[in-house]
């Protein structure tokens, strides 16, 4: 089975950046009652926007996450740590603290829906 998300790695960019953000597709997130969308997300963290909450760096939240605009319930709950808030721009960057064989593969089939949906 190839990777949709893998593919997507880059090596040597200046950023050092382990894996490459990704606009598509969006999610949105659930954390502390708020309802926020990202602006980015790579199997390494997410760049959430919407954001006007007090956490501060190096917390660690629960957050639960589903494709923007798909019904039902969300379809994921896991823990990220904050790594900034951007009270200003009203962004928090969270980074995942594992990256399980369950978010993967959410990541992986949110990837392969989009594609999907566009080919119809």
């Amino acid at each position: 089975m190839s990777s949709f998300t893998m593919s997507y790695r880059k090596v040597g960019n200046r950023e050092n950046r382990r894996d490459k953000r990704l606009p598509l597709p969006v999610f949105t997130i659930r954390l502390d009652g708020l309802v926020c969308n990202t602006l980015n997300w790579s199997l390494g963290g997410l760049l959430v926007s919407g954001y006007e909450g007090q956490h501060k760096p190096e917390d660690l939240i629960d957050v639960d996450i589903k494709i923007k605009d798909t019904t039902g319930d969300y379809a994921l709950k896991l823990s990220a740590r904050v790594v900034r808030v951007d009270q200003k721009n009203k962004t928090i960057a969270l980074r995942f603290e594992e990256m399980s064989p369950v978010i993967y593969d959410f990541f992986e089939r949110s990837f392969a829906q989009r594609f999907r949906n566009r080919l119809r």
